[in-house]
């Protein structure tokens, strides 16, 4: 599998499925204390959404610097630099939205039981 990134933007990759996998464990074993190991659904969901949110977090903070400044001696006009982060084109904390989303998927599993 091929990986396009711009600066730290492959953080998106280890940030999602550690968190995910991290809470959502925890939340398993949770549940299973309490006596409902057919919830199982709801700590997937409860990984996922923490991951969108912890991804959200870590990519504000890498993308939100503000730009660095130059002006050209040529023209004397001024540059704004800016460093992204990004995975596939897409900016590290937008990410956060599909896996979101992919936290709605194991709550639908909930209305069949």
């Amino acid at each position: 599998m091929l990986f396009i990134w711009s600066g730290w933007g492959i953080v998106v990759i280890p940030v999602v499925v550690g968190t995910a996998v991290a809470v959502g464990a925890m939340g398993g074993l949770a549940l299973r204390a309490l006596g409902h190991p057919e919830l199982i659904f709801l700590a997937i969901s409860l990984g996922l959404f923490a991951a969108a949110a912890a991804n959200w977090i870590v990519g504000r903070r890498l993308n939100g610097h503000p730009p660095r400044e130059l002006i050209d001696p040529a023209t004397s006009e001024r540059v704004l630099l800016r460093r992204r982060h990004a995975l596939f084109w897409v900016p590290v904390q937008y990410w956060s939205v599909p896996v979101a989303l992919a936290a709605l998927v194991p709550l639908l599993a909930l209305r069949n039981l």
